[in-house]
Protein backbone atom coordinates (compact mmCIF):
# COMPACT_ATOMS: atom_id res chain seq x y z
CA UNK A 1 0.00 0.00 0.00
CA UNK A 2 1.35 3.40 -1.34
CA UNK A 3 1.64 6.58 1.34
CA UNK A 4 -0.95 8.19 -0.85
CA UNK A 5 -3.08 5.07 -0.28
CA UNK A 6 -2.82 4.76 3.11
CA UNK A 7 -3.29 8.88 3.79
CA UNK A 8 -6.27 9.08 1.41
CA UNK A 9 -7.93 5.17 1.07
CA UNK A 10 -7.82 3.09 -1.68
CA UNK A 11 -10.89 4.87 -3.88
CA UNK A 12 -9.32 8.42 -3.49
CA UNK A 13 -5.70 7.00 -4.26
CA UNK A 14 -6.97 5.57 -7.82
CA UNK A 15 -8.52 8.53 -8.66
CA UNK A 16 -4.77 10.06 -8.91
CA UNK A 17 -2.65 13.17 -7.48
CA UNK A 18 -1.13 16.27 -9.21
CA UNK A 19 1.74 17.93 -7.85
CA UNK A 20 1.19 21.33 -6.57
CA UNK A 21 4.00 22.72 -5.17
CA UNK A 22 3.77 24.81 -1.91
CA UNK A 23 5.40 28.10 -3.30
CA UNK A 24 2.38 27.83 -5.53
CA UNK A 25 0.12 27.49 -3.04
CA UNK A 26 1.51 30.45 -1.05
CA UNK A 27 2.22 32.26 -4.20
CA UNK A 28 -0.34 35.56 -3.22
CA UNK A 29 2.17 35.97 -0.41
CA UNK A 30 4.95 36.80 -2.70
CA UNK A 31 2.88 39.39 -4.78
CA UNK A 32 2.04 42.49 -4.14
CA UNK A 33 -0.91 43.07 -3.16
CA UNK A 34 -2.92 44.68 -6.12
CA UNK A 35 -1.07 41.62 -8.12
CA UNK A 36 -2.35 39.31 -5.88
CA UNK A 37 -4.52 36.27 -7.90
CA UNK A 38 -8.01 36.24 -7.23
CA UNK A 39 -9.41 32.57 -5.31
CA UNK A 40 -10.32 32.04 -9.00
CA UNK A 41 -7.36 32.56 -11.07
CA UNK A 42 -5.80 30.44 -8.04
CA UNK A 43 -8.31 27.87 -9.19
CA UNK A 44 -7.76 27.63 -12.61
CA UNK A 45 -3.87 27.79 -12.13
CA UNK A 46 -4.28 24.68 -10.00
CA UNK A 47 -6.95 22.90 -12.50
CA UNK A 48 -4.01 23.63 -15.23
CA UNK A 49 -1.01 22.39 -13.16
CA UNK A 50 -3.03 19.45 -12.33
CA UNK A 51 -3.87 18.78 -15.80
CA UNK A 52 -0.29 18.48 -16.41
CA UNK A 53 1.49 15.19 -16.56
CA UNK A 54 4.55 15.15 -18.35
CA UNK A 55 7.19 18.22 -18.79
CA UNK A 56 7.35 18.11 -22.57
CA UNK A 57 3.24 17.93 -23.10
CA UNK A 58 1.55 21.12 -22.21
CA UNK A 59 -1.89 20.66 -20.88
CA UNK A 60 -4.83 21.06 -22.66
CA UNK A 61 -7.91 21.20 -20.91
CA UNK A 62 -11.09 22.55 -22.66
CA UNK A 63 -12.22 25.96 -21.41
CA UNK A 64 -15.60 24.21 -20.60
CA UNK A 65 -13.46 21.29 -18.70
CA UNK A 66 -11.83 23.87 -16.41
CA UNK A 67 -14.76 25.93 -15.50
CA UNK A 68 -16.52 22.65 -14.48
CA UNK A 69 -13.48 21.50 -12.37
CA UNK A 70 -13.24 25.19 -10.97
CA UNK A 71 -16.70 25.12 -10.02
CA UNK A 72 -17.07 28.51 -12.09
CA UNK A 73 -18.79 29.76 -15.13
CA UNK A 74 -17.22 29.57 -18.50
CA UNK A 75 -17.09 33.26 -18.63
CA UNK A 76 -14.97 33.08 -15.00
CA UNK A 77 -12.91 30.83 -16.76
CA UNK A 78 -12.18 32.44 -19.10
CA UNK A 79 -11.42 36.03 -17.38
CA UNK A 80 -8.86 33.88 -15.59
CA UNK A 81 -7.29 32.29 -17.92
CA UNK A 82 -7.16 36.35 -19.40
CA UNK A 83 -5.28 37.57 -16.13
CA UNK A 84 -2.88 34.78 -15.56
CA UNK A 85 -1.67 35.17 -18.94
CA UNK A 86 -1.84 38.95 -18.09
CA UNK A 87 0.40 38.20 -15.21
CA UNK A 88 2.64 36.57 -17.00
CA UNK A 89 2.36 32.96 -15.49
CA UNK A 90 0.92 31.04 -18.62
CA UNK A 91 1.13 31.39 -22.66
CA UNK A 92 -1.75 30.35 -24.27
CA UNK A 93 -0.92 28.45 -27.49
CA UNK A 94 -3.44 27.61 -30.10
CA UNK A 95 -4.35 23.67 -30.93
CA UNK A 96 -5.57 22.04 -33.66
CA UNK A 97 -7.01 18.92 -34.36
CA UNK A 98 -8.14 15.97 -36.95
CA UNK A 99 -8.88 17.62 -40.28
CA UNK A 100 -7.47 21.27 -39.12
CA UNK A 101 -10.12 21.48 -36.76
CA UNK A 102 -9.36 24.13 -33.74
CA UNK A 103 -8.86 22.55 -30.43
CA UNK A 104 -8.98 23.74 -26.97
CA UNK A 105 -6.02 25.51 -26.25
CA UNK A 106 -3.05 24.32 -24.87
CA UNK A 107 -1.42 25.95 -21.58
CA UNK A 108 2.28 26.53 -21.41
CA UNK A 109 3.22 26.62 -17.54
CA UNK A 110 7.06 27.49 -18.07
CA UNK A 111 6.61 31.02 -17.10
CA UNK A 112 4.53 29.84 -13.47
CA UNK A 113 7.80 27.62 -13.58
CA UNK A 114 10.14 30.35 -13.77
CA UNK A 115 8.53 32.53 -11.78
CA UNK A 116 8.92 29.80 -9.01
CA UNK A 117 11.95 29.39 -9.64
CA UNK A 118 12.51 32.97 -8.58
CA UNK A 119 10.40 33.24 -5.71
CA UNK A 120 11.75 29.75 -4.37
CA UNK A 121 15.40 31.95 -4.63
CA UNK A 122 14.11 34.79 -2.82
CA UNK A 123 11.89 33.42 -0.53
CA UNK A 124 14.22 30.42 0.31
CA UNK A 125 12.41 27.35 2.75
CA UNK A 126 13.89 27.90 6.14
CA UNK A 127 12.78 24.13 6.60
CA UNK A 128 13.56 22.05 4.02
CA UNK A 129 13.05 18.36 3.82
CA UNK A 130 16.17 16.16 3.95
CA UNK A 131 14.47 12.85 4.79
CA UNK A 132 14.81 9.20 2.78
CA UNK A 133 12.67 6.77 3.72
CA UNK A 134 15.61 4.50 4.70
CA UNK A 135 16.28 7.59 7.14
CA UNK A 136 12.79 8.22 8.37
CA UNK A 137 12.87 4.79 9.23
CA UNK A 138 15.65 5.10 11.58
CA UNK A 139 15.10 8.36 12.74
CA UNK A 140 11.60 6.91 13.39
CA UNK A 141 12.63 3.99 15.76
CA UNK A 142 15.65 6.05 17.52
CA UNK A 143 13.02 8.77 18.25
CA UNK A 144 10.61 6.19 19.35
CA UNK A 145 13.39 4.29 21.84
CA UNK A 146 14.82 8.10 23.18
CA UNK A 147 11.43 9.00 24.12
CA UNK A 148 9.78 5.91 25.22
CA UNK A 149 6.28 6.72 22.50
CA UNK A 150 4.72 3.28 21.44
CA UNK A 151 3.21 4.02 18.23
CA UNK A 152 -1.08 2.60 18.18
CA UNK A 153 -1.11 -0.64 16.36
CA UNK A 154 -0.70 -0.05 12.30
CA UNK A 155 0.79 3.10 12.71
CA UNK A 156 4.92 3.75 12.77
CA UNK A 157 6.33 6.73 15.15
CA UNK A 158 8.34 8.91 12.45
CA UNK A 159 10.88 12.03 12.91
CA UNK A 160 11.17 14.72 10.55
CA UNK A 161 14.52 16.20 10.23
CA UNK A 162 15.67 19.90 9.22
CA UNK A 163 18.74 20.90 8.83
CA UNK A 164 20.15 17.76 10.06
CA UNK A 165 18.40 17.93 13.60
CA UNK A 166 15.43 15.30 14.54
CA UNK A 167 12.68 16.74 15.96
CA UNK A 168 9.48 14.08 17.05
CA UNK A 169 6.45 14.23 14.95
CA UNK A 170 4.68 11.21 16.16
Amino acid sequence: MSDVEEKWGKEVAERGFAQIPNYLLLINQFLAEENRLSPAELNVLMQLVGSWWRKAEMPYPALKTIAVRAGISDRQAQRAVTQLEKAGLLKRTKRQGKGGLIASNAYDLSPLVTYLGTVAKAFPNEFPRKVTAEARIRLGEMAASATGIVAPEGYEVKAVVHDGAAKESG
